[in-house]
């Protein structure tokens, strides 16, 4: 899998923030946990239970790479996406979970298309913006 394109990173940044991500690990533990929930919710109807929860273990496995905290065993539910995230230092935590979700996006994308990406985003956060004013989704 190629590495997640500068807006991709954006636009995890830019969810997980929107979702109350801030300066602490709890709140970025959190944050991503919310944004796990509401991805099972608005995409197994699409994808299945099994094929969200593969396409997060992937995901996983690709961030694992680079954080070692991100264990694919942590994605069995949010609870443990939580408790791993927590357990690490702020900047840590930040950094796997905006890896963990820009796979996440990069991979969806691959499979369903921007534009049904675009809209599952839209539907699951209506007051989320996917791309900042000027910028491009790729």
């Amino acid at each position: 899998m190629n590495r997640p394109s500068p807006a991709t990173l954006a636009r995890s940044r830019r969810l997980l923030a929107h979702e109350g991500a801030a300066d602490s690990a709890y709140a970025w533990a959190t944050a991503a946990g919310r944004v796990h929930d509401k991805l099972h919710a608005h995409l197994d109807p699409i994808l299945g239970v099994a094929g969200v929860h593969a396409l997060l273990v992937r995901s996983a496995r690709v961030a694992h790479a680079e954080f070692a905290c991100i264990e694919v065993a942590a994605l069995g539910d949010s609870t443990k996406l939580r408790e791993c995230l927590q357990a690490q230092d702020v900047a840590v935590a930040a950094a796997a979970a905006v890896a963990l979700f820009a796979n996440f996006f990069a991979l969806i994308t691959a499979f369903i298309g921007e534009r049904l990406t675009s809209q599952v985003l839209r539907k699951a956060w209506p007051t989320f913006a996917a791309t900042e004013p000027g910028e491009t989704e790729t």
